[in-house]
Order: C-alpha cells, then structure tokens, then sequence
C-alpha cells in the first residue's frame, strides 16, 4: 500500500516565530531578533524558522503525533518523542542539529505494527536580518536507519530558504521554500525516490498575558509520495515561553487532499528545553 502520512520531510521542519527586532542602540544598527526561545524552537510547523541556537546554548526539542488516516484501509499512527537536538556553533548565525530516532505505530491498512523512524543530521545559517526582516537557510539529510515499516528506505535531502517578516507589534509572517529529494514505498511495495517541491507561509499573532504566540499555517507538497500527485496541508499552532529555557506547543492540522480514497487529520503536543 501506498504510504502517504503528512511527515515525510525531515524532523526538522519547525515553527517559525515573528521575527519582531528588539530595541536597536541606534536606527542603523537593528538588533539580531534571534535569541528568546520562542524564536528559536523549531517545531511543530512545515515552515523552518531562521533563527539558529547561540554560541554556547543547545536545544532539545520534543513532540508527539497521533495521525488519524479515514477512508478505505484506515487507521491511526503515533510517532514519539521526536526529538531534535540543535548546538550552537562559535558562529551565532550558524548551529548544527540532529535528529534522534522516534518510536512509531500504526494501525493504517494493517493489523497494528510498531518500530522506530529514520535518523537526521541537518545544519541551519541566518544569513541576515534588518529592523523587520529576517533571512536564512537549511539544509538536512535523513538516513533510512529505522525498522522497514517506518524507514524512509532510501536517503532523503532537505535544502531550505526561510524567511521572516514583523508586520507589526501583534502579527508576523514566516515561510520556507523547500526543495526535496525524498523516498517512500510505492505502490509495488518498493522503496522509490522521488522530488518534492514543498512551499508554505505562517501567519502568527503574539498572544497578551505572556510570552506565547498563536499560528495558522498553508503548506503544499508538490508530490504526496512515489507516483503520486501533490496535497494540501493545514495547520493550527499553539506556543507558550516558561521562563528562558522552556515551552509548550499544541497543535492540530489536516489535510483536505483526497488520496486513494483517504483523507489525514493530526494531533500534536510539543515540549522543548534550552539552556
């Protein structure tokens, strides 16, 4: 059967924060808006952010997915804890990132299996930033390490250029454009690859009260998997900052493209830690 879930791309895609600048010594000179760790922590969303972890700092980012496929052969998936470990390098700009196994389940179109998912190395650069715009780029490798029902089968590439814009003191705009070399089990059974063109663009709006921020995501897959056409995603995000070094994300998406008679809706929660 054709494997079509949401998460075929690297671990890393993330969530993107609005990349408000913080108050600049003089108007020439804006200040770097990287830094807090709702503008660092990558996750939950397609869209990459641009900010890389500071000289000194790591972050250990943490999730869990239930995926619920409806139609013909249906069925639910988990994957947990997804985690993402991001260093800081000597370059403030630059960090490097590693994606850990994660134990995997499903009930999709076969009796309930599990196993553990593919292993990811994948470094990011903010190439630049003005008073209310920021810019940078990613790059990943996934390497088909999981059990055969969860694996990849072949390497799969991720190379991103993501963006930032403040609109204003409430709302913000974030979007990658992804270029994908990625694998998947076509519909003989056989691990093929396959090219993904993957664009999305983030609309976020800092919540009163606190650190924390609301987000709803477009993101479009030019291809679903091996031979197959491309599909929408839709997603709802929901981030809050405890202090410097923790945050919690919720979060819920679907995808309304009819694939082989079957739709996907998800559920998600994150918590992640920075030092």
């Amino acid at each position: 059967m054709t494997n079509i879930a949401f998460a075929q791309t690297p671990p890393a895609a993330s969530s993107p924060p609005s990349p408000a600048a913080s108050p600049s010594a003089t108007p020439s000179a804006p200040s770097d808006p990287c830094g807090s760790i709702l503008s660092i922590v990558n996750r939950p969303t397609v869209t990459t952010g641009v900010c890389t972890v500071r000289t000194g700092h790591f972050d250990l980012e943490n999730g869990y997915t239930n995926t619920t496929t409806t139609g013909p052969g249906g069925g639910s998936s988990a994957l947990y804890p997804q985690s993402l470990l991001r260093i800081g390098t000597a370059d403030p700009h630059l960090d490097f990132e590693f994606g850990f196994p994660s134990a995997a389940t499903s009930s999709v179109g076969v009796p309930r299996i599990t196993g553990t998912s593919d292993v990811s190395l994948a470094t990011k650069y903010e190439l630049g930033y003005s008073s209310n715009a920021l810019w940078g780029v990613y790059g990943a490798i996934t390497y088909p390490t999981g059990s055969k029902a969860f694996s990849a089968g072949n390497a799969q590439f991720t190379g991103d250029i993501n963006g930032g814009y403040t609109i204003n003191s409430e709302f913000g705009l974030a979007g990658t454009l992804s270029f994908n070399a990625l694998s998947g089990i076509n519909s003989a059974g056989a691990a093929q690859s396959y090219f993904a063109f993957i664009p999305s663009l983030e609309l976020t709006a800092a919540l009163p009260g606190g650190p924390s921020q609301i987000g709803a995501e477009y993101a479009y897959f030019s291809a679903a998997g091996p031979g197959l056409g491309g599909k929408s995603l839709i997603d709802f995000v929901y981030q809050r900052d405890f202090g410097n070094h923790v945050q919690f994300d919720v979060e819920y998406g679907f995808s309304p493209t009819v694939i082989n008679g079957q739709t996907q809706h998800y559920v998600g929660a994150g918590l992640s830690f920075m030092n």
